[in-house]
C-alpha cells in the first residue's frame, strides 16, 4: 500500500479551510460559541493542521504500528468534522460553512484511505478502531470543552 495517500488529508483540509474562512466565525459564534474571533479561527486551524501534517508525516516517514494508527486518525478526524457540519446543517436548516467540502471531499477521502488500510493488512481491527477513537477525540474533546466553558453543554 502506498502510504502517500495520507497526504490527501492535509490537502483536503486546506481546501476545507478555504470554504470556511469567509463565514465560519459568525456562524460558529451563533451555534457553537467558539471561535469568537478570526484570530481564534486561524489559531485553531493552525493547531489542527499541525496535528494533520505531523500525524501524516509520522506514518509516511516512520511507519510503525503506532505511527500508522496516528496517521490514520487524521482521516477519522476529517470524517468526524463532516459529521459536525452535517449535523448542524440538518439541525438548523442553515448552511454550515464547510459542509460542502466536508461532504464532497472529506467523506470520499477518509473512506478511500480507510478502505486501503483495511485491505492492506498493515493494521489489525483494534488498530483501526483505535485510530477512529483518536481522530474523533481530537475533533470532539476541544468542542465539548468549548461548549462546557460557554455553558451550552
Amino acid at each position: 500500500m502506498d502510504l502517500y495517500i495520507l497526504w490527501l488529508v492535509p490537502a483536503a483540509y486546506f481546501v476545507h479551510i478555504l470554504e470556511e474562512t469567509p463565514r465560519f466565525v459568525p456562524w460558529a459564534v451563533k451555534y457553537i460559541g467558539a471561535p469568537e474571533t478570526f484570530g481564534q479561527f486561524v489559531l485553531g486551524n493552525v493547531i489542527f493542521m499541525a496535528y494533520v501534517i505531523i500525524a501524516t508525516s509520522l506514518a509516511i516517514f516512520y511507519p510503525s504500528e503506532l505511527t500508522l494508527v496516528i496517521g490514520l486518525s487524521a482521516a477519522a478526524w476529517i470524517f468526524s468534522n463532516f459529521l459536525v457540519h452535517a449535523y448542524y446543517t440538518l439541525r438548523t436548516g442553515e448552511y454550515s460553512p464547510g459542509v460542502v467540502t466536508a461532504s464532497a471531499i472529506y467523506v470520499p477521502v477518509s473512506l478511500y484511505i480507510y478502505y486501503n488500510f483495511i485491505g492492506s493488512g498493515l493494521l489489525n481491527t483494534l488498530d483501526i478502531i483505535l485510530s477512529i477513537i483518536i481522530g474523533f477525540a481530537v475533533m470532539y474533546v476541544p468542542t465539548l470543552i468549548q461548549k462546557k466553558r460557554k455553558g451550552t453543554l
